[in-house]
């Protein structure tokens, strides 16, 4: 059991580098973690010597890009998981672990999609979402939360939220759910 969770991190680690590395080779903006944390994640090109990443929201070419999903929960691990599941179809992913980094990069990049947690620690998911609503009205989004707070839901909803996954979830039912909204758009 001991080495299970020795192995699960080191694991995870390994997977976040591959999935960088891929972004890379394929010429994506990657989200750097800085040692801090994840609350100065800033987005930077995938060559070090290509010019800078152009805000997607304020490119003419937005409209023929590919789609994006926007991953914001604090735990390093469930961002991971689902960095990997949507990039393998094809997905632009990018990665929050808090509300102010998700309002960011909401901000700065095309979006279509938000997987955002309600409990965080700066900020909960609906105190992000408000905000984001302000800039982005037509932006879909699905909660993620590990116990239901019938006002939070109420709240969410108002906001246009339509699901609500409890952790732990059903990462096929998720995936079908995230892809099948995207292809409606």
């Amino acid at each position: 059991m001991i080495y299970v969770l020795i192995l699960l991190p080191i694991a995870l680690i390994l997977l976040a580098r591959k999935a960088k590395q891929k972004q890379r080779e394929n010429n994506k903006p990657v989200i750097e973690r800085s040692p801090l944390g994840d609350i100065n994640m800033q987005p930077v090109p995938a060559h070090r010597n290509a010019p800078s990443v152009q805000p997607a929201l304020h490119s003419d070419a937005s409209s023929s890009a590919e789609q994006s999903v926007l991953i914001v929960d604090d735990q390093m691990a469930i961002r991971i998981l689902l960095r990997e599941l949507f990039e393998q179809e094809g997905l632009q992913v990018y990665e929050a672990a808090n509300g102010t980094t998700a309002i960011e990069v909401a901000r700065n990049y095309k979006v279509d999609f938000i997987l955002l947690d309600l409990k965080m620690p700066d900020m909960d998911g609906i105190e992000a979402l408000q905000e984001i609503r302000r800039f982005n009205q037509t932006v879909q989004v699905a909660m993620i939360t590990a116990f239901v707070d019938p006002d939070k839901l109420d709240k969410a909803r108002a906001l246009g939220v339509k699901s609500f996954f409890t952790k732990p979830f059903d990462i096929e039912y998720l995936r079908s759910y995230v892809i099948g909204s995207l292809q409606s758009e």
